[in-house]
């Protein structure tokens, strides 16, 4: 097979050692061979995490929720219990969101 299409990359000196470690190791492979068959023959997953970005909004809010619930238990020494109720509900809301964007996270293969 005649392979004259030069290809070239960027690498730090720990990449380029890491690459060199694996087409070693890999039955002894050249490092271009390596490359090539590690290129063509495998799968690059891109996961879509886009979702779980706008959980981070809820969590900061729910933090504050619970920051101000520990000023006033030790400033007042006591807490409503609908406080506690209500931050409750908000910390499983956001278990069930978390749970629901991370059970399929979609993915693109290239």
């Amino acid at each position: 097979m005649n392979r004259n299409i030069v290809m070239k990359f960027r690498a730090t000196e720990e990449e380029a050692a890491d690459i060199r470690r694996k087409a070693s190791a890999a039955a002894g492979m050249t490092v271009s061979r390596f490359l090539r068959t590690s290129a063509v023959k495998s799968q690059v997953l891109l996961y879509n995490t886009a979702d779980i970005y706008g959980l981070r909004s809820d969590i900061k809010r729910i933090g504050n929720n619970i920051n101000q619930i520990a000023m006033v238990a030790n400033s007042n020494k006591s807490v409503y219990l609908s406080d506690v109720r209500e931050l409750r509900k908000q910390f499983n809301e956001m278990s069930k969101s978390i749970a629901e964007h991370l059970k399929p996270l979609s993915y693109e293969v290239l």
